[in-house]
């Protein structure tokens, strides 16, 4: 009998020693797995930051609008963070503060004071201020992997009451347990043998983590023991803080799409579009009720079923004393106040930000967008944005009542940039912002005229004589391309006028002129130009080539624009100004790039035949809708299959192209189709004039009906920038065509004596 007991007593002894050495492998690797615990956190692309300061060309509806991009709160008196009070002539506002890649601003209340187009005055803390102040830039989206998102948060994030209601409806001794509570197993085993079935766990906080991080979600007694062993260990290894702040960055709060969404920092982006430390009790309560099931009570689908849940979770903690009577009573009266969509994780701004996706799969690899917490600065405006989208919708509506589009899938591709630094503002990829085929960036369509200033660039180039004022012929021509077939190309009011001035090739946009332009300077020297602006040359070079048969994406024409209004000098369009990595602090920089592709004298005289197209010709209804000097080019394609527009100021630049996408004809015109999108898109900016400045080589000067350079004082002389020789040649003199006379020019010969 002793000898039985004996073998017992070592079985025992041994089973003990076997499950110890157990429980410290499993709690050295749980701890080690707790302790290096880390989740994927995809990129977030911000806008820019709205800089503030006196005289700052911003007008109060401006700056709503930048708040509303922003999700702050309208509120009548006493703002706190993420909220403002609009008092008429000045707003009050309580910024949420940002960490920028060069340095820290901090949350603060400021008051803004507008004058007509500007602000006038700023004040913090009743004092006024004259240094910058900047609000934190709007988030475009967040980048995450495929089948999460996440937004980290700390227990400082959490707003007053938010813990409590957390804890009062989930586990209430959280504090006092060791990891899991034997009241509560016991009510949970007696409801599930009421019941009949598995129905109810009694977990507590920490094993609802221990059941997200390690185990599976199935209903099993196995699970259930080893889940409470694991909650037992980390509670013995890990601070309640540690453990719930793990709890509410990992707990899973929703669906969309394919992608979950834990934590309750990224729940309250998602529900609420705002930062879960500016959520009320009401909003709160929301977020903690959908614990129990996501799909349930998810307020945008069950909405009834969601207040019915909140309300529940609101009474429970009035009962507890967790929030007072009153506020139980202002709270349950609640609407839900959701967006109809989910906010930032989609992304509102989706021709923007798949632009910025593209351009950092450069340089970083899919897993560190999605994965490493990048924080990617952009260009991206707001207020470019927003009228880029008003000039869109205008012209969808112009289009439609000109019934050119029957069946309403005409489409639109628009972008904004800043000609100095090549920076791209705003983007419009499709007519409706609808996922999918990215028109700027992939739809390779007809350029049509918008050539035709690299056509007359080009011939500056090969001319040293040629000027604005220089007369061309404006008459029919034929002509034979590499296949044989005869090419007659006509202006587009199919009307000639005889001889025009070079300026006109531009700013009126005449056909038959530009190509007796490029045939006069010899076709093939012309087209090894356009090769050298890296415009679209077919292989077989054809003729119509010189009037846009080149085929390019509205980025790539973009690109070209940019450095013919930048006298000459092309930096490469980007949307991306600075990446940041939390991990090591290193802020990413692109080098700046540039390339002169145009002499500074041929690009601003272009330019400046331009500035013509935008006050009297072609894009003369762009031209007189603003005060300041604005350049334009419009193009048609043939039979209207594509219209596109080029509209600048001082500054800005934008392009819109708008056409179907089977290339069908559609009888579209670029000053009726596609100007009012980029006539949109420089309404709500600070514009600028273009400037008067001249480079190196020109000089401004005078030139007659004859297409002569002279004094001032003559007859029908008109203001021009010219090359610096002619106008010094010239002096005050007039009528220098008759010295001419007799002389083997270049004039006479196109059009003899």
């Amino acid at each position: 009998m002793n000898h039985v007991l004996l073998l017992l007593l070592k079985c025992c002894l041994a089973i003990c020693v076997c499950v110890g050495l157990i429980l410290v492998y499993l709690n050295a690797n749980l701890s080690k797995q707790f302790e290096s615990l880390s989740w994927a956190v995809g990129a977030k692309i911000y806008a820019r930051p709205i800089e503030l300061f006196q005289g700052a060309p911003f007008t109060k509806d401006q700056i709503l609008y930048e708040l509303e991009t922003l999700n702050y709160t309208e509120v009548s008196s006493n703002p706190v963070t993420g909220q403002f009070v609009d008092l008429g002539k000045s707003l009050i506002i309580s910024s949420r503060g940002h960490k920028f890649p060069d340095g820290a601003e901090k949350a603060k209340q400021i008051t803004i004071e507008f004058g007509l187009r500007s602000i006038n005055a700023i004040f913090y803390d009743k004092m006024k201020v004259n240094e910058v102040l900047r609000l934190e830039p709007a988030v475009l989206a967040q980048l995450s992997g495929p089948h999460a998102d996440r937004d980290l948060i700390n227990l400082s994030d959490l707003p007053k009451h938010f813990t409590d209601l957390l804890l009062v409806l989930e586990d209430r001794q959280f504090f006092d347990h060791k990891g899991i509570s034997l009241p509560g197993i016991l009510r949970a085993a007696i409801n599930n043998i009421l019941v009949g079935r598995f129905a109810q766990g009694g977990s507590t906080l920490t094993q609802q983590l221990v059941k997200n991080l390690y185990l599976t979600r199935e209903r099993t007694l196995t699970r259930k023991v080893l889940e409470a062993i694991y909650a037992i260990l980390l509670e013995a290894s890990f601070e309640k803080e540690r453990i719930l702040q793990a709890y509410i960055n990992e707990v899973f709060l929703g669906q969309w799409g394919n992608r979950a969404i834990h934590g309750f920092g990224t729940a309250s982006h998602f529900y609420f579009g705002r930062p879960i430390a500016e959520l009320d009790i009401a909003e709160q309560a929301l977020l903690v009720g959908l614990i129990k099931g996501p799909s349930i009570y998810n307020p945008r689908r069950s909405p009834k079923r969601a207040i019915e849940r909140r309300n529940l979770v609101l009474s429970v903690a009035k009962n507890q004393g967790v929030i007072s009577e009153s506020d139980w009573q202002s709270a349950v009266m609640q609407s839900l106040n959701i967006p109809s969509r989910p906010a930032d994780r989609l992304g509102r701004f989706p021709g923007y930000v798949n632009l910025v996706k593209r351009e950092l799969t450069h340089d970083y690899s899919p897993k560190e967008l999605t994965t490493e917490g990048l924080r990617v600065y952009t260009a991206f405006d707001p207020q470019a944005h927003r009228g880029l989208v008003e000039g869109r919708r205008n012209a969808l509506k112009f289009i439609v009542n000109s019934k050119l589009d029957p069946d309403n899938d005409v489409q639109i591709a628009a972008l904004m940039v800043d000609i100095p630094t090549g920076e791209i503002q705003a983007v419009l990829a499709s007519r409706d912002d609808s996922q999918g085929f990215h028109r700027v960036l992939d739809a390779r369509r007809q350029i049509g005229s918008l050539i035709k200033p690299f056509v007359v660039a080009a011939a500056l180039e090969k001319n040293n004589d040629l000027h604005a004022g220089t007369l061309v012929r404006d008459q029919a021509i034929s002509m034979r391309d590499s296949k044989g077939t005869v090419w007659t190309p006509q202006n587009y009011d199919k009307t000639e006028a005889g001889i025009v001035r070079l300026e006109s090739l531009i700013s009126m946009s005449i056909n038959q002129a530009t190509v007796h332009l490029a045939v006069g300077l010899g076709l093939d020297s012309i087209l090894d130009s356009l090769v050298n602006y890296n415009i679209a040359v077919g292989k077989t070079r054809p003729p119509a080539t010189v009037l846009g048969a080149s085929e390019m994406s509205p980025f790539a024409i973009a690109g070209r624009y940019q450095g013919l209004l930048n006298q000459g000098y092309v930096i490469p369009l980007k949307a991306v100004r600075s990446v940041v990595s939390w991990k090591n602090g290193q802020l990413n920089r692109k080098p700046f790039q540039t390339e002169s592709i145009l002499a500074p004298p041929h690009a601003v005289m272009v330019d400046h035949m331009m500035r013509r197209g935008a006050q009297i010709g072609t894009g003369k209804v762009f031209g007189k809708s603003f005060n300041e000097v604005m350049a334009s080019k419009t193009g048609t394609t043939d039979n209207g299959r594509d219209a596109w527009f080029i509209g600048a100021d001082g500054r800005r630049m934008g392009l819109a192209w708008v056409g179907f996408d089977d290339n069908r004809k559609g009888n579209l015109v670029g000053a009726l189709a596609a100007l009012p999108v980029i006539q949109g898109g420089f309404r709500y900016i600070d514009r600028m004039d273009r400037t008067d400045r001249l480079p190196s080589g020109l000089k401004y000067g005078w030139v007659d009906h004859f297409g002569q350079v002279v004094g001032k004082s003559c007859e029908g002389a008109i203001r021009r920038p010219l090359p610096q020789q002619l106008v010094i040649a010239a002096g005050t003199a007039c009528n220098i065509h008759q010295k001419n006379k007799g002389k083997g020019s270049w004039l006479k010969e196109w059009f003899g004596e």
